[in-house]
C-alpha cells in the first residue's frame, strides 16, 4: 500500500489558504524563546542566587564535618594538575576519602608525562 500526500502534487489554491488552520505555536518553544530573552540583570541576580545557596551548603558541609571531626581539602596536584578533594580525619590527619583516587591521578600522571615524551621525539 502506498501512502502520498495530498498536496504533494497540487498547485496552491488560493481561496483554500483561508480555509486552512493556522499551526499550532507548541507552548515549550515559546518558553525557550522568553528564555533566551532574560535580560542581563536577571542572569546577574540568578549568578548571585547560585552563589549565595552555594555558599550556604559549604556551610551545612562544614558543620557536618565538624560533628565528626572530619575536615575537606581542596588540593590541586602539580604534576597533572587535577583538582583533588580529600576528606581528612582532623585529629589524625589520615586520608579517609579522596576524590580523584590515588590510582586516577598516577594513571593521569602517567599519561601526561607519556604525552610529553611523545610530543618532545615527534618535533
Amino acid at each position: 500500500m502506498s501512502v502520498e500526500s495530498i498536496t504533494s502534487g497540487s498547485i496552491p489554491n488560493p481561496a483554500m489558504s483561508s480555509v486552512l488552520p493556522k499551526p499550532a505555536v507548541d507552548e515549550q518553544q515559546v518558553q525557550n524563546i522568553q528564555a533566551q530573552r532574560v535580560l542581563p540583570a536577571e542572569q546577574a541576580t540568578r549568578a548571585s542566587t547560585t552563589q549565595q545557596e552555594l555558599n550556604r551548603s559549604i556551610e551545612q558541609i562544614q558543620v557536618m564535618m565538624d560533628l565528626r571531626s572530619r575536615a575537606v581539602e581542596f588540593v590541586t596536584d602539580e604534576s597533572s594538575g587535577a583538582q583533588v578533594v580529600k576528606v581528612v580525619d582532623a585529629n589524625t590527619g589520615d586520608i579517609i576519602r579522596q576524590m580523584p583516587a590515588e590510582e586516577l591521578l598516577s594513571f593521569m600522571r602517567n599519561l601526561t608525562r607519556m604525552l610529553g615524551t611523545f610530543i618532545d621525539q615527534s618535533t
